[in-house]
């Protein structure tokens, strides 16, 4: 499977706006993970972020959440992460989303090469800043994963060209302030300077919103700004949760991706 970055660098060049969907790892759903994972896969989704479940989730809504309750409820540990982990890369280029303290429990540089031993080429830390990123980086580097860096829409240019310069496979732009979850259409428009600021201080990296998105039209709202992409948590992660079949699952995502493939999703104009 190719690593995280190129196949979201192959989308934009292919003209193809990127979806990545994420899931949750929870051991009491561990045997659904590789069909649902397929489903979306043969659906169109461009990669995977993979979720383990934190006590503290601060950036998550109240789905995502009561999702990690569930999950640690459950006994889910790092083992069950990276059994699933091995299961879900071998279908779909996957990062993982995790707080930092499961990080920092398990050993920065041991966490990072077991995540990539197991099969993910991408690392996602919400509670990690631009400043504290560099040990990070490091481990990450050393283990051959991309750290994914986040930039708030409080951010000036100057910060998210900082953040973009800083971060690898994708720079992970949150669309509004709040947590996780269904919203309004995000105010995308008002976040192309920031777009715009990281497209021009790292070219190779493609720019996905997250935060907000969850149905074709929020997506479409999205990709006003000019950005790469869109992540889908929360609103996935409802389908998910009321036992919906993988197929079922796959037909949902697939709305989303035929609503932002056209090239007039994008409606910044040319970089």
């Amino acid at each position: 499977m190719e690593p995280l970055g190129t196949a979201l660098r192959t989308a934009r060049a292919d003209g193809r706006s990127a979806v990545v969907p994420y899931l949750m790892v929870d051991r009491a759903r561990g045997r659904r993970l590789a069909p649902t994972v397929a489903a979306l896969a043969e659906a169109g989704a461009t990669a995977l972020e993979l979720g383990f479940p934190f006590s503290d989730p601060i950036a998550d809504g109240p789905t995502l959440e009561a999702a990690a309750d569930r999950a640690l409820a459950h006994g889910t540990k790092w083992s069950d992460l990276l059994a699933q982990l091995g299961s879900a890369s071998h279908r779909l280029p996957t990062a993982v989303m995790t707080y930092a303290n499961p990080v920092w429990a398990r050993g920065l540089g041991r966490a990072a090469r077991e995540l990539a031993q197991a099969g993910a080429t991408g690392l996602i830390v919400p509670d990690l800043s631009l400043e504290e990123a560099a040990p990070w980086r490091k481990a990450a580097d050393d283990a051959g994963l991309a750290l994914v860096l986040m930039a708030a829409p409080s951010a000036s240019p100057s910060r998210v060209a900082r953040i973009a310069r800083s971060s690898g496979g994708f720079l992970y732009l949150v669309s509004r302030f709040g947590v996780t979850g269904r919203s309004d259409p995000s105010p995308s428009r008002e976040l192309a300077p920031l777009v715009a600021a990281a497209h021009r201080s790292a070219p190779q990296l493609p720019v996905l919103l997250g935060f907000g998105v969850h149905d074709p039209a929020s997506a479409r709202s999205a990709l006003r700004c000019g950005a790469d992409g869109v992540v889908i948590g929360s609103a996935l992660e409802e389908v998910v949760g009321r036992a919906a079949s993988p197929r079922e699952v796959g037909a949902w995502l697939a709305r989303i991706v035929r609503a932002v493939r056209p090239s007039a999703a994008r409606t910044a104009g040319p970089r």
